[in-house]
């Protein structure tokens, strides 16, 4: 079991990364006047999480045929995949297998959620299902020809929030989005950091993602301005009104991200320094994370408008 659990991703936090932009998501819809539905909630987060370990394993699979894994011998709790193939823990035929199941699961549980919710939570469904198989699968494999960042950006930020929201209320307002925007640029800094140091792996396997395509100076700058992108579109959704004035409270991140950012200028060459600057990165999405749903909800309780 403690095999499968590492294949999926759970100890390097799979569920919390898919609960972030869902929670968010049924939190703009309940800042807004709706209603909160527990069960509901639950069968969302439940099929996304089958989804999200399905691309996990599929992920960890193919990363195996390619090589980019198995060759790769920078070691750190954050890069170079789950391992559990490469530490002889399970077959990869068996990992490419639950993989493929845990998608069949996961579209079982949405067509339930479609049942309940409406039709329109079909084309999230689908943008789901698509964006987490095609990601290392072959022949599209588009984590290796540089989309791999805007796809994770897209799935564990608007995507996964607009789900949330319109499971909750039959909607997806603009706040719904901006929101999902702003997780999803810390989605997509996280999985830019976490390549900087499998940028010879990556490249010596042909995994042309942004970080090999602009090398590591590149990469780490990168990463800089999606977190600074994240303060400035929050800042301005609410000079424009489309975030409620509680929501400044979310601003409390920005001495993070610029003690984040400095390194970027600094550059990093010792690989405990990179690792500590993947770990910072997590955990700076989950305050992020925190201080959004202070925000969202206490604008609900103050009734600000």
């Amino acid at each position: 079991m403690k095999a499968w659990l590492r294949a999926i991703g759970f100890y390097r936090g799979f569920l919390l990364v898919s609960l972030i932009p869902v929670s968010l998501g049924v939190a703009v819809a309940w800042s807004q006047g709706g209603a909160f539905h527990g069960p509901i909630f639950l069968l969302t987060l439940v099929s996304v999480w089958f989804f999200h370990a399905g691309a996990n394993l599929l992920n960890d699979y193919y990363d195996h045929v390619s090589g980019t894994d198995d060759n790769n011998l920078v070691k750190t709790p954050f890069t170079g995949g789950t391992r559990v193939i490469q530490d002889g823990l399970l077959p990869p035929e068996k990992i490419k297998t639950a993989g493929r199941a845990a998608f069949v699961i996961g579209g079982l549980l949405f067509v339930w959620l479609i049942h309940l919710t409406g039709w329109p939570m079909l084309a999230l469904a689908i943008f789901g299902f698509l964006a987490g198989y095609l990601y290392t699968a072959k022949p599209v494999w588009l984590a290796y020809h540089g989309l791999g960042e805007l796809l994770i950006g897209l799935v564990f930020g608007p995507a996964l929030a607009a789900t949330g929201a319109y499971t909750q209320s039959g909607h997806v307002s603009g706040t719904a989005w901006l929101i999902g925007v702003l997780a999803g640029l810390w989605g997509a800094a996280i999985i830019t950091i976490n390549e900087v140091p499998d940028y010879v792996a990556d490249r010596d396997a042909g995994k042309r993602n942004l970080v090999v395509r602009g090398g590591q100076a590149f990469g780490l700058t990168l990463w800089a301005a999606l977190l600074y992108l994240s303060v400035a579109l929050l800042l301005a959704g609410i000079f424009l009104r489309v975030l409620r004035p509680q929501m400044v409270i979310a601003l409390l991140i920005l001495p993070f991200v610029v003690r984040l950012g400095d390194a970027a200028r600094r550059g990093v060459d010792k690989l405990e320094d990179m690792v500590a600057l993947c770990g910072n990165t997590i955990k700076g999405e989950v305050v992020f994370w925190l201080l959004l749903l202070a925000g969202l909800i206490s604008s609900r309780l103050l009734g600000t408008h």
